[in-house]
C-alpha cells in the first residue's frame, strides 16, 4: 500500500503523533462535514483520485526546480475545524469570495464552498492538482467553485473578500513579495494567515489585525492572525 486513506507520506510512519492527528481529524470530519453531502461527494473523490499517487511526492517532485525563496515546497493541507474555526470567527457567508492561495488539490476549496455556499477560488500552480481538481468540479456541476493555474504572486484578487494563505513555510522573501501584490486588494478584503502576521512585511500602513486565534494542523497547533486591508 503506498500510503494511507489520508495521503500520507510514507514517512510520516516514524512520527506517530502525526499520523494520530490524522486520523482523528478524518474521523472528525465524517462525523461533522459528511452530512453535507455535496462536500462528502467531492471530498472522497479528492481521496480516491490520489489513492495511488502522493500529493505530498507530487508537490516536491514539481517544486523542485523552483527557488526555494519563491515557493513553499511542503505540501500541506489544513483541517477542517481549523477551517470551521476561522470560518466563525469572520462570519463567513453565502456573499462572501474566499480565495484559498496554495490550494493543493482542492480539498478546502470544496469545504469553503460546501459548507458557507459561497463562491471558493483555489490558486494553485501545480497542474496536476487544478486538472484533477476541475475534473471532480466538472462531474458534479458546481458552479461557484474555480480553480486557476498561477503563481500567488501574480493572480488576480480583485473580487476576493477574504483570502487564506497557508504559508507557514513561505521564505520572508516569498512573504514581502506577496504582500506587495497584496496592495491591489481592496480595502476591506480579509487575509488570514497562518503562523504570521502581514503587518511586519508593509512599509506603510496596509493591514489593520481584527483577531489572533489559534489553530490545529497535522504538526502541531500555531496562531493564526485575521488582518483587514486598510
Amino acid at each position: 500500500m503506498e500510503k494511507s486513506l489520508l495521503s500520507l507520506p510514507l514517512a510520516l510512519a516514524a512520527y506517530p503523533i502525526h499520523v494520530a492527528n490524522g486520523l482523528k481529524e478524518y474521523a472528525t470530519t465524517i462525523r461533522r462535514y459528511y452530512p453535507n453531502g455535496r462536500f462528502r461527494r467531492t471530498d472522497l473523490l479528492c481521496l480516491w483520485a490520489y489513492l495511488t499517487r502522493d500529493p505530498y511526492t507530487i508537490c516536491e517532485r514539481f517544486l523542485k526546480s523552483f527557488p526555494d525563496d519563491q515557493v513553499q515546497k511542503m505540501y500541506g493541507e489544513s483541517f477542517f475545524t481549523t477551517l470551521e474555526k476561522v470560518a466563525d470567527t469572520i462570519k463567513l457567508d453565502s456573499k462572501d469570495v474566499v480565495y484559498d492561495l496554495g490550494c493543493g488539490r482542492g480539498r478546502s476549496v470544496f469545504w469553503f464552498n460546501a459548507m458557507f455556499g459561497c463562491r471558493a477560488v483555489g490558486i494553485e500552480i501545480n497542474p496536476v492538482f487544478v486538472t484533477q481538481a476541475r475534473r471532480i468540479q466538472k462531474s458534479q456541476n458546481i458552479d461557484e467553485v474555480e480553480f486557476v493555474l498561477a503563481d500567488l504572486m501574480d493572480a488576480d484578487y480583485s473580487d476576493a473578500t477574504v483570502i487564506y494563505l497557508y504559508g507557514t513555510a513561505f521564505s520572508d522573501t516569498a512573504i514581502v513579495k506577496l504582500v506587495e501584490h497584496f496592495a491591489t486588494l481592496r480595502p476591506g478584503t480579509r487575509v488570514v494567515s497562518v503562523s504570521y502576521s502581514l503587518i511586519p512585511y508593509t512599509d506603510v500602513p496596509m493591514f489593520e489585525l481584527e483577531q489572533k486565534i489559534s489553530g490545529k494542523f497535522l504538526w502541531g497547533e500555531t496562531d493564526i492572525y485575521i488582518q483587514r486591508k486598510l
